[in-house]
């Protein structure tokens, strides 16, 4: 395992110059937020968390191979006596090269995993959480005696387990003027992110390099942060027969505000054209091909209408670049469900870049004049959302998983594919993400988590909830919807400083993000029924097929 190399504390190198208020703030709750600690769990200022590295075992007390495994997914907890035996023979460490402890507190320890291709860990080992290792450029330049050093500006304890405050993100675009984000992983690393390689070796011979930041080890990687949809260009997103499952994300859950006003939650980039912050030249090509032809469709003659029912039709749209208006349909229905009359994100006319132009990544669809919007459900046997739950939580290691809702349309629709769950799936918290843009001013706030299968990629299914709770609870809260993903290792990383199997050949470890919500939608009512509660008024009578509930995606004109 690569040793870091570990700049001295000198804080006199900088003054803290304070925050500029040129960027906003989102809304955290101060409790979720880093309180600037001089210790920490024992630890003081400038002393960084120790990693441990944890050696298999060669004792056979735990008897044969197969024995061992079973022994070790059934130990309740870990001791200073089992320790080396979990290491070895549980089913999610055993096989990987590299696991190491992090000892958080007296109380608590983590286990810190290398990334491997071929095991897809889960949450929990013997009681303990399991957390990745993030991945990071360091060639040789970055130890060239030509390569100036950069000192830890604060003399503070970060936990890894609350939000960077305002001041602690402005140090970071002083310190990496030409950064574009930054993650902050509960192991006890920060990741700095850059549009690409050269950015990175330019900002070391420019600015300098460091290697912590609040006690916490410091990386560096090009952002990838992917929308979680199917990306489709074209002048409205429709199938190309009825019942067409061919989908961009999922509803989020319906709420009420204190106004009375009820609407259902959407990501907005679902109904946007999007630029990414470090799209290639190809991309970049391929998307002014995608415009062209789109601008050339509407010269086309309209078909006449066909005897079967339409899912989504042409229209034309004003120029610009905003989800206000588009109309939202159930995949596989010709049924509206509403209009999009709200989004909590800017309206440009131009590509909305992703991730760094959005600040939370959400609109609102409410009913037409006259109408209703659809109940929504929770699929069978899983939890009923009755509530927000707490983003500390999240970050302290509660149990958390991901829930897609259903609609109440009496029709049974299902979604096959790679990690597309019929009810919900485990998960854990791996940290935060905060990615900002110096031309807009503007910066967001995600919460970073993965699931059980971390290769598993939900894309089509953007708007699935992070819930606090277990699966098997009568109910739950969210917390947040999943808006976008992004591999572990970067292809830029991939490209210099790969080691394993192919990852054309086998899956890379995949974390999702979602941003934080608007403090207006976190004090709305949620409402979401059980599975059992018949279909309210508004609700869409589908085709007459099978009466079971199953997750619903929508479409939208584009």
């Amino acid at each position: 395992m690569p040793k870091l190399s570990i700049a001295p504390l000198n804080p006199a190198k900088r003054l803290y110059p304070g925050d500029s208020g040129q960027f906003s703030y989102p809304a955290v709750p101060a409790a979720c937020i880093d309180p600037h600690e001089q210790t920490l769990f024992g630890r003081r200022a400038g002393e960084l968390q120790p990693i441990d590295e944890v050696p298999r075992t060669d004792s056979q007390e735990w008897g044969g191979q197969i024995a061992a495994a079973a022994r070790a997914l059934l130990e309740p907890e870990v001791t200073p006596a089992n320790e080396q035996l979990i290491r070895t023979h549980h089913p999610s460490l055993g096989p990987i090269e590299g696991v190491c402890v992090v000892r958080e507190s007296s109380e608590k320890s983590i286990w810190l995993v290398a990334p491997d291709t071929f095991v897809i860990p889960t949450t929990h080992a013997a009681g303990r959480e399991i957390h990745v290792f993030p991945n990071g450029i360091l060639e040789q330049m970055a130890l060239s005696p030509l390569i100036p050093l950069q000192w830890d500006p604060i003399n503070v304890v970060l936990n890894p387990r609350r939000f960077l405050s305002r001041n602690d993100l402005h140090m970071l675009r002083v310190m990496f003027p030409s950064a574009v984000g930054a993650r902050v992983f509960i192991g006890g690393f920060i990741v700095i992110l850059f549009r690409s390689q050269a950015d990175i070796k330019k900002s070391w011979t420019r600015d300098g390099l460091a290697s912590e930041f609040g006690t916490l080890r410091l990386l560096y990687d090009v952002i990838e942060d992917w929308a979680s949809r199917e990306e489709v260009c074209g002048a409205s997103a429709i199938a190309s027969t009825p019942n067409s499952l061919d989908t961009h994300a999922s509803l989020g859950l319906k709420v009420r505000f204190a106004n009375g006003q009820e609407a259902i939650t959407v990501p907005t980039h679902a109904f946007v054209k999007l630029g990414h912050l470090n799209s290639r030249p190809l991309l970049r090509m391929a998307d002014w091909y995608a415009r062209a032809k789109l601008a050339l469709s509407r010269l086309a003659p309209l078909k006449r209408r066909s005897s079967e029912p339409d899912i989504g039709t042409l229209r034309y749209e004003e120029a610009g670049n905003s989800p206000l208006g588009k109309s939202v349909y159930l995949a596989g229905e010709s049924k509206k469900i509403g209009v999009i009359t709200s989004t909590y994100d800017p309206v440009s006319s131009d590509l909305m870049r992703f991730p760094s132009g959005f600040l939370h990544d959400l609109s609102l669809v409410t009913a037409e004049e006259g109408g209703s919007l659809p109940t929504i459900i929770s699929p069978d046997g899983t939890p009923r959302v009755n509530g927000w739950g707490d983003y500390q939580r999240v970050l302290d290691g509660d149990p958390l998983f991901v829930l897609a809702f259903n609609l109440a349309t009496g029709t049974q629709v299902r979604r096959t594919g790679w990690g597309i769950l019929p009810n919900a799936r485990k998960a854990i918290a791996e940290g935060t993400e905060y990615i900002w843009d110096k031309q807009l001013c503007s910066q967001n706030i995600s919460l970073l988590w993965r699931t059980e299968m971390v290769g598993d990629h939900l894309q089509g299914f953007s708007s699935s909830a992070l819930c606090l709770g277990s699966p098997s609870d009568k109910t739950c809260e969210a917390v947040c919807f999943q808006n976008f993903e992004f591999n572990l290792s970067s292809r830029d990383l991939l490209a210099v400083d790969y080691r394993g199997a192919s990852p054309r050949r086998h899956p890379l470890p995949v974390i999702k993000g979602g941003f934080i919500l608007p403090a207006e939608v976190r004090e709305a009512e949620i409402l979401c029924e059980d599975k059992e509660v018949s279909a309210a008024p508004g609700t869409f009578p589908g085709q007459e097929r099978v009466s079971t509930e199953l997750r619903r995606s929508f479409f939208s004109h584009r």
